[in-house]
């Protein structure tokens, strides 16, 4: 790492790096629910990752060196490394762990899936292939994380409701458009534009934030 790099890294505060793995978590969350997973669930991966395993190793790269972040060119941090994390979980997604196996029902029910190889063939020995179903406490917990992913989107359109651009953006995003450049097309708004919109957009999510703290 070379010391410009380091010394943009070292004037992000403890406060904007907490904040800034918050949002990380959520991005990874909302990238890999896009993705199709052989367990069936954007939170724990093949491999035995989870998306914050995924967070977790993007800083890793960063700090390590082993991603070179070039403050000059990409200025937000947090931006490059969204981009470092679609990277992982794309990667992973089209990994061999993922995609060797495949899904198919079982000839005796409709409900209870076995993994399989690529093969027409079923073979029984294959069973234990099964994904081991969730504990109660993941299930409620991962009830109780979509339940405030939902709260969260449904407060910051309303915080967005007096903003029609931002309500525009919001669309695009949901739409499946992550970056800067993708989302100003949707919008049709010119770069600085969508920056600006960003900057308007980050103060909102702070209030949700506040908001869903407090509840």
């Amino acid at each position: 790492m070379n010391m410009e790099t380091l010394n943009a890294i070292s004037e992000v505060s403890d406060e904007e790096w907490q904040q800034i793995i918050l949002d990380l978590g959520w991005y990874a969350v909302s990238v890999s629910r896009r993705l199709r997973w052989r367990t069936k669930n954007p939170i724990d991966l093949p491999r035995g990752e989870t998306v914050d395993s995924i967070v977790s190793q993007a800083l890793e790269k960063l700090f390590s060196g082993d991603r070179e972040w070039d403050p000059k060119q990409d200025p937000d941090i947090k931006r490059y490394l969204m981009g470092v994390v679609d990277s992982l979980l794309n990667h992973l997604a089209e990994s061999k762990d993922n995609t060797l196996l495949t899904l198919t029902p079982k000839p005796d029910s409709a409900d209870a899936p076995a993994w399989e190889t690529g093969s027409s063939q079923r073979d029984p020995t294959t069973d234990w292939l099964v994904p081991a179903r969730h504990s109660p406490e993941t299930v409620m917990l991962e009830k109780e994380r979509t339940r405030l992913e939902n709260r969260a989107l449904e407060l910051l359109i309303d915080e967005c409701s007096d903003d029609q651009m931002l309500l525009k953006v919001l669309e695009a995003k949901m739409d499946g458009h992550d970056k800067p450049a993708e989302i100003a097309k949707a919008v049709g708004i010119s770069i600085q534009e969508m920056y600006n919109a960003t900057k308007r957009l980050d103060r909102r999510l702070e209030k949700v934030r506040a908001q869903i703290a407090n509840e």
